[in-house]
């Protein structure tokens, strides 16, 4: 199978070249396009109005000075490749993508990009113990990793290409194995705490980002539960905006 491989957190980033390898063992013939330094929260950000660089960072290998969409974009959409790929997947991620997650992420946007463009696409993220510097730098990703290598035809079933189109976002928490998979349906809605503290310099406002807990509302057949509990939780994700039934009888002046 011919999969292109991207990610938000950079192309040296762990998770993203232990996967590589599990799927370049398993027989696959794996091309790499990634940011070229930490692109996460990018949400679908995509390059219009000015150039992207790639670099070759070794044999199948770009890095990109663009986002995860824009790598998707590249390696989809234009000719540096003389063929379909089969798959695209995003991740490992550092760091859960559940519900709310969805909409900022970037490894989120590569894999909405990949189906929007008629290839079927997984999102695969596992989140840290604690959001902590040493338990970040001691992610497990193997476990997750072994999952999609072992599992590709069926993460593959879910998808689809046809439209409403839909991507498979995969998580875990940092373990050596999992209690097995739960499908979720239910996405978590995230409280995240977040502000912005203005500082002045020199005459000029700085917006400096403080970032909060991104708590889970308790739902225990959200995402986010199932992977406290020690499961891997997947869930089909809708790429297209679909709107929800206007209210009857509201009238409107025009």
């Amino acid at each position: 199978m011919k999969i292109l491989l991207t990610n938000d957190d950079g192309i040296g980033a762990k998770g993203l070249n232990v996967l590589a390898e599990k799927l370049e063992n398993a027989g696959h013939s794996v091309y790499v396009i990634a940011p070229d330094s930490n692109r996460s929260a990018v949400s679908h950000h995509i390059t219009m109005y000015s150039i992207n660089t790639l670099k070759e960072n070794g044999k199948n290998r770009w890095a990109c000075s663009g986002y995860p969409s824009d790598c998707v974009c590249i390696g989809l959409k234009s000719d540096l490749f003389d063929f379909k790929f089969d798959l695209v997947i995003s991740g490992i991620n550092e760091g859960a993508n559940m519900g709310t997650d969805i909409i900022y992420s970037g490894t989120c946007g590569a894999a909405r990009q990949a189906v929007l463009d008629g290839i079927p696409a997984i999102a695969l993220s596992v989140d840290p113990e604690e959001w902590t510097s040493e338990c970040r730098a001691n992610i497990k990703y193997e476990a997750m990793a072994a999952f999609a290598a072992n599992n590709l035809e069926q993460l593959i079933a879910f998808a689809s290409t046809e439209v409403p189109r839909i991507f498979v976002n995969v998580n875990g928490a940092s373990r050596d194995s999992y209690l097995g998979v739960k499908y979720c349906q239910s996405l978590c809605i995230r409280d995240y705490g977040d502000r912005l503290k203005i500082v002045e310099k020199d005459g000029v406002k700085e917006t400096h980002f403080i970032p909060g807990g991104a708590l889970a509302r308790e739902d225990k057949a959200c995402d986010a539960y199932n992977v406290k509990e020690g499961y891997l939780a997947i869930s089909r994700v809708f790429a297209e905006p679909l709107a929800a039934q206007i209210v009857d009888g509201i009238q409107f002046k025009v």
